[in-house]
This record gives structure tokens, sequence and C-alpha cells, in this order.
């Protein structure tokens, strides 16, 4: 969980993961241009890693970033380090140049490993992985070797996570994809599509997702796909029953299904915000490649939006349960959310500004030693802005 106020640079840090993906799925050059260009990645970088004590605004403008990755692969599979530098070209001929790429591969029947690197005469130089190989200034290794062992592992890794920045509008639109979706679009795309898999091929997870959604929106039974003509949307399924049929008996029941008489559809067009924010996030947190291992990482932003704050810790308990089967990182700045009894110390880190930079840590061992007794606290602690980052040498700060 990465916590921190407004503007601090949390979305930043998901950015520089979902950099790396984009930029080994498609190019380095496509990666940068649906950020704004080299020229914004760098002023952006800058807030990230401006030196100790000088402020980012105030500092000469980079001449390049760098992306170092640590991804642990497995137990059969070792762990890697895998790092990318990116730079202005000084001639102006290319709007980037790939300065230098390392990857060491830690596996335990030996390593493998390789670095590139942008010699004086302005071309890419390759020790180890595929020596010889012919590279553009602006092109990556990886893809490249990633299609050959060992290196697939470590590429299908990186390119795998899926990143989630959810709009309603998106989440409860038409979806005119006539080919079936299984993976949830990272605005939202093909949330019905999602839901129907999972009632079609994952019912129990299915009927878990409808569990947490009864835990988050008062009086509804579960959110379903809808199918009008070729295309797919969203429904839910409501309890509208006489008080003398209890909500919860009627769930124990089973008696919640579209047909039965205290049971009420409301379509895509009258769904609140937050019942679609919370359809979103579920099947984000339980699409059929997360069941199967094929999705490695889950990031998603603000989760808690549009959720009333009561209700938030069950958001918290899905996102806990889901991190069993994947990686699962959250950004949040709102209290109510870490005022949970699940909430651990070690699955927070704190992200504040500093000087200009973004700073990210564990909490400083004094608060974790508190909170291990007490976890109670976090949300208290949180909202007087007494959660801090541990210094990077170790002192406390």
């Amino acid at each position: 969980m990465l916590v921190g106020l407004n503007a601090v640079g949390k979305s930043n840090i998901l950015d520089a993961l979902r950099f790396v993906r984009d930029a080994l799925v498609h190019s380095p050059a496509r990666a940068l241009s649906a950020r704004g260009g080299l020229d914004s990645v760098l002023r952006r970088s800058e807030l990230v890693d401006a030196p100790e004590g000088r402020d980012a605004e105030s500092s000469e403008v980079a001449e390049s970033f760098a992306i170092c990755l640590e991804v642990g692969l497995g137990a059969a599979d070792g762990a890697a380090t895998y790092e990318l530098e990116i730079g202005r070209d000084p001639a102006g001929e290319y709007e980037h140049l790939v300065l230098r790429e390392t990857c060491v591969l830690h596996r335990p029947e030996g390593d493998s490993t390789y670095t590139t690197d942008l010699g004086p005469d302005r071309r890419r130089y390759v020790q180890g992985g595929i020596p010889g190989a012919e590279l553009g200034v602006e092109e990556l290794l990886l893809p490249v070797v990633g299609r050959l062992s060992p290196y697939a592992t470590l590429l299908n890794a990186l390119v795998a996570p899926r990143f989630y920045e959810l709009d309603t509008s998106v989440l409860r639109a038409l979806d005119e994809t006539k080919a079936r979706r299984r993976w949830l679009g990272e605005h939202g795309e093909h949330l019905g599509q999602v839901l129907g898999s999972l009632a079609r091929d994952y019912p129990s997870f299915k009927e878990v997702l409808d569990g947490y959604m009864r835990a988050l929106i008062p009086s509804i039974l579960g959110v379903d796909e809808r199918l009008q003509g070729d295309y797919a949307t969203i429904q839910s399924r409501f309890w509208m029953g006489d008080p003398v049929v209890p909500y919860w008996t009627a769930v124990a029941s089973g008696t919640v299904g579209p047909g039965d008489p205290h049971v009420r559809l409301f379509q895509r067009e009258q769904l609140s915000e937050g019942t679609v924010r919370a359809a979103g996030v579920l099947a984000a947190l339980l699409q059929p490649g997360v069941l199967t291992g094929d999705i490695p990482l889950v990031a998603i932003e603000e989760p808690e939006i549009a959720i009333h704050p009561s209700r938030v810790g069950a958001l918290f308990d899905a996102l806990l349960e889901a991190s069993q089967r994947t990686q699962v990182i959250a950004t949040t700045q709102s209290s109510d959310f870490l005022d949970t009894e699940e909430f651990t110390p070690s699955a927070l880190r704190v992200v504040e500004m500093a000087n200009g930079a973004t700073v990210i840590g564990e909490l400083d061992s004094h608060t974790q030693r508190y909170l291990s007794k007490d976890p109670s606290q976090v949300a208290e602690m949180h909202r007087q802005g007494q959660l801090r980052p541990a210094d990077p040498e170790g002192e406390e700060r």
C-alpha cells in the first residue's frame, strides 16, 4: 500500500513500473510519446530523485533518467535485476537514446547477464546475452532475448502487470468488442465480459466478488454481465423485498437471482458511481488472469474512491485476499482506508515530498514496533501526519 498526501508522487512511482512495461511491449519511443515526450518524463524524474537538499524545480534540467527494478521470479527461477537508462541525443538526430540496459538473472543453475552500452561512436555494444547483436540506439535488447530461455521468464514478469486508473464512464459503457475478453482494461474496459467469464468459468470466485459487493454497497446482491444484442455491459441485482424476508436470510438461501420476486435489476445508467467503481476494483482483483497466475502484479490508483468510509474496510480485505494470488499495489490518501484490523505495518510504504523530491520507504522502526502492538492506531496516525518513511540510511526521520 502506497500511502501519502496528494501530489507527493504516488502515481509517478507506479508509472515508472508501467513505463518499463510499455517500453518492452511497444518501444521506448512509444512509451515516451504517451507521456508527453522525453522532456516531460525528465521533468517528472527530477521530482523523484532530486539530490538531497536541492529543490528539483530549481535544479538543472536532467539529461537522462534511469529505472532499476529488482524482480522476484519464484523459487524455481530465482530473481533478477533489470535497469535501463534513457537520455537526450546531444546531436539532436534522435528523439532519445538508450544509454544503457542491464539485466542480471540469479538462477539456481547459475547467473545469466548482459549489458548494452552506447559507445562514443553512437553504436550499441552488447556484453553477454547475444554477443554481436545489432541494436539501434533507440531500442531495447530484452524484447529480443526475451523470446529465449532464460530471459523469457523475466520478460513475462515485466510485461504482464496491469495498472488501473478506473473511469466510471468506461466501466459502465456498452462494450462493442465482439471478441470475448477475459482481462479488464486498465480504465475499466470489458467489465461486463470479465464478469461473464467469472460466472461461467469460475462461479465460486464470482460469488466471492458478489460477497464483497454486498459488504460495500447497501442492499446489493451482485453485479453481472448484461448482453444487449451482440454487446456486453453490466447490471446489478438489488434486494427490494419486504422486511419479513430479511436480506441476509435471502442471500443465505440463494433466492437472490433475476426473476425472484424481491429482486430488482438496475441497468448500467442507473448504477451509482460507488457501485460501478467497486465492481471495477473487484473485477481487477479477481479477473481470470489473476486466478490463473498470468497477471503477476495488479496496481490500482485510489480504489476507495466513491466508497462510503464506513465500508472501505471490506475493500482492504479484498486487496489482502487478492495478494495471496498476485502482488497487489494500491495508492491511497484516505485514513479511513487504513482503519481495519487486517492492517499490518509491513504492508505499508509511505510516500512524501522532501526538498522537492519524492521519497518512499517503509515506516521507521519505532513506528513499526508501536503499530505491531496496536495496529488500530495507523489510521489516526495518518490523519495526524505522523506516518513518515524511514531514512534511506536507516536512521529515524
